[in-house]
């Protein structure tokens, strides 16, 4: 996504419970009675529900995402290294929700940075055992997570009938192409607030609901108007004349000119606008800062965003004769000034070794199909055969053929297409030391491809968008080429950026969906605001199709347990080779 991007991740929770504020539980009492739908308790009593509605976390996967049986006995084992199992049966004991923003989850009872392993955001429960330890540290004690691990009583309740858990925010629904409705923001200087406004703060912070000004007259109205002014002028100028000294006539009139000038009136100049009250503003977004979105904020407003950021929607309702969004960090937006985003359904296949298997390719780009063709190579003529789709999987031979200047790739059907009107997979060869069943990534940054697999064996091929290139340098978002292991998992989190270059705008994306970071800012991970897959896109990142990145979310190491938002490796639980090339 960013090459040198500034993250907008979860926090770290400090082990003191952030305080509450007055205007926190009135919205909280706003949205409760207009639009919170309490969810039954996780536990015995309600596995039909959480199956038909996983929580983020569960091992419960959607139907697209489900294993399929081994198909041979050189089938790698269901549990590759690195992807413990999870935990089998529905949980009898305590669940512990989360009401605070986040909740680290620490190999021992302690804070330190080093011991984390994951988190849990807002809302997310997590089977925990009986009891709490009772330290210093942790007032509110204390409780093992039953996956590993250990969660502080104070940024949550294992009371699953508190109001706090009735309040906090929704969970991530994996049955969908995106696990949160998306918005994006089509004015500049759409306000977030931080509670829910009155009329009287919608007039004050949104001049522009106010109601507008009558429209001009028509045309001969206008020039009758002007007429009128002019006469009135020249009256007053007369009259002015019979009683002001020559000495304070403008000079026209005091050398006898038969037409008056008044002097001019000194008036005071116009107050500088807002940023995004500039007529030049869409010439100078490049110069914004996401500090200086926050440079009016109150008890009220938050922050003013850019035209083109996203948010992500926890619940949608209406308030004073208006729909809102209320975000997913807690925010109110007005929904009038947004609309709605929808993810790709594009998705890539998984290899059977029969139906599919590599090489692959796609049509891409701006074709939304291209032909195929049957070639004689003896006589070197060509016919028309059929038409292929974009985004549609085209099995292939390998086999290639030149006639009159251009390459034609072989489908396994016996007829070609164009080699340039396709995306082909041609991953690298696999890492050193790979282990038996050891899961990694392949991605080809030349045929802007991914490939999966488990030990030798390919499982799943897709498109992908890497970073745009650019010979300028300050332009250049190149992805970098290397092996690293995955190092972090996020269901979602938010990125946002200045931008690294001249002419660059800022951008903010909130909770960007199935996140996985391999080597500093960069990542794997879904893009929903556009689908142009195949295509170098990004600013640096490997973007995906939803439907894809879930599927490697879920595939690759480290597992992400029950409840849980994000999930770091570790020396137990090592992250998945990503390996990219060109």
């Amino acid at each position: 996504m960013a090459r040198a991007a500034r993250l907008w991740k979860d926090t770290d929770p400090v082990n003191v419970q952030a305080p509450r504020t007055t205007s926190r539980i009135a919205l909280a009492l706003a949205f409760l009675a207009l639009a919170c739908e309490k969810e039954p308790p996780p536990g015995a009593t309600d596995a039909q529900e959480r199956a038909e509605a996983p929580r983020a976390g569960s091992p419960v996967l959607p139907p697209e995402l489900s294993p399929r049986a081994p198909t041979s006995a050189a089938a790698p084992p269901a549990e590759a290294p690195g992807v413990p199992a999870a935990p089998e049966g529905p949980w009898t004991g305590p669940w512990f929700a989360v009401t605070s923003p986040a909740a680290g989850i620490y190999s021992e009872m302690s804070f330190e940075r080093s011991k984390k392993t994951g988190f849990i955001r807002s809302g997310g429960r997590t089977p925990v055992e009986p009891g709490k330890v009772e330290k210093k540290n942790c007032t509110g004690g204390w409780y093992k997570v039953h996956s590993g691990g250990y969660v502080c009583g104070n940024y949550g309740t294992t009371d699953l009938n508190h109001p706090d858990v009735r309040f906090a925010t929704s969970q991530p629904n994996l049955k969908e192409i995106l696990p949160y409705p998306y918005a994006r923001n089509a004015k500049n200087g759409t306000p977030l607030y931080k509670t829910v406004p009155s009329r009287e703060q919608m007039e004050k912070y949104e001049p522009y609901l106010k109601e507008k000004p009558k429209e001009e007259a028509p045309e001969k109205d206008a020039m009758a108007k002007a007429a009128a002014d002019a006469v009135a002028r020249s009256a007053a100028a007369a009259a002015a004349a019979a009683v002001t000294p020559d000495s304070a006539l403008p000079i026209a009139a005091q050398e006898g000119a038969t037409q008056l000038v008044p002097s001019p009136v000194t008036q005071d100049p116009e107050p500088d606008k807002p940023w995004w009250q500039q007529e030049d503003i869409k010439d100078r977004l490049h110069q914004m800062k996401l500090d200086s979105l926050s440079a009016d904020s109150d008890d009220i407003l938050a922050k003013r965003m850019v035209s083109g950021f996203y948010v992500a929607v926890d619940k949608t309702f209406r308030w004073n004769g208006r729909s809102w969004y209320k975000t997913t960090k807690g925010l109110v937006a007005p929904s009038d000034r947004m609309w709605q985003a929808s993810g790709s359904s594009f998705k890539g296949v998984e290899l059977d070794g029969t139906t599919y298997k590599l090489p692959l390719g796609w049509v891409y780009g701006g074709n939304k199909s291209a032909g195929t063709y049957n070639i004689d190579v003896d006589a070197k003529t060509i016919k028309n055969a059929k038409t292929v789709e974009r985004f549609v999987a085209l099995p292939l031979t390998g086999k290639y053929v030149e006639l009159q200047g251009k390459e034609y790739a072989e489908l396994t059907d016996g007829t070609y297409i164009k080699k340039s009107q396709i995306r082909i997979t041609e991953p690298g060869p696999p890492p050193q030391g790979l282990a038996e069943g050891e899961r990694y990534v392949d991605v080809d940054l030349s045929s802007q491809t991914l490939v999966a697999f488990e030990g030798g064996r390919a499982v799943y091929a897709t498109l992908i968008s890497s970073g745009k290139h650019s010979k300028n340098k300050e332009k250049d978002h190149s992805t970098p080429t290397g092996e690293w292991r995955i190092r972090e998992k996020h269901i979602t989190t938010t990125m946002d950026g200045d931008g690294t270059a001249a002419g660059d705008l800022p951008y903010s994306i909130e909770d960007v969906p199935f996140v996985q970071y391999y080597h500093r800012s960069f990542a794997l991970h879904a893009a929903f605001w556009h689908s142009n897959f195949g295509v170098q896109m990004s600013h640096g990142c490997v973007n995906l199709a939803p439907l894809d990145a879930k599927w490697l979310f879920f595939f690759t190491g480290p597992h992400l347990p029950e409840g849980f938002h994000g999930v770091w490796s570790n020396e137990s639980a090592a992250g998945s080779r990503v390996i990219v090339h060109d």
